[in-house]
């Protein structure tokens, strides 16, 4: 006979499984949320690159103005893109490399399209949500205004690459978003 005097309900192996479950499920959101406090993530767009930067940041508005100033132009290729790819193209989002390492070509002109030389060209290459695989390689200058090296990626998939020229001072960041795809 059930009543609220009889003390067997709670024994009962239905209730004792619900009430694991909900605690299972309360023990994996409180894990979850101490995560998300201590690791903090990239916010991230579809394209694996960093959504919408902070407009109203002064760094940034900075690095903005300087920028358009320079009028510095910029191309990135390398031997190892994907040639018969529509997307490949080293201006749209997408560029595919075939190889790790990877030889890349960075051509920077000023606004006159007259090379610029003597500058340090470096590329910080990032892995969308875990920064334990990003790396920094430098790119020497090859010939006036070329600027080429070999980056080794440690595993494929997508990376967002910042490419950071300088001379004399002055700074020039391009992003660019590459997909590895390494030959076994």
């Amino acid at each position: 006979m059930i009543s609220q005097k009889n003390k067997q309900g709670w024994r009962n192996p239905w209730l004792l499984g619900l009430i694991v479950i909900v605690l299972s499920g309360v023990l994996i959101n409180a894990r979850m949320l101490w995560n998300v406090m201590n690791h903090p993530t990239r916010v991230l767009d579809d394209h694996y690159s960093v959504k919408a930067h902070n407009q109203y940041d002064a760094k940034w508005l900075q690095q903005q103005a300087e920028r358009s100033t320079l009028g510095w132009q910029a191309r990135i290729h390398s031997p190892d893109q994907l040639e018969n790819d529509s997307n490949a193209i080293a201006s749209t989002v997408r560029f595919i490399l075939m190889a790790s390492p990877a030889v890349l070509n960075f051509e920077l002109n000023d606004r006159n399209g007259q090379p610029v030389q003597g500058g340090q060209v470096e590329i910080n290459a990032q892995w969308p949500g875990d920064p334990t695989f990003d790396f920094k390689g430098s790119l020497h200058e090859a010939a006036p205004g070329h600027y080429q090296g070999s980056i080794k990626f440690p595993r494929a998939g997508n990376w967002d690459l910042l490419i950071r020229a300088e001379l004399d001072g002055r700074q020039f960041d391009m992003e660019q978003k590459v997909f590895v795809s390494i030959p076994k």
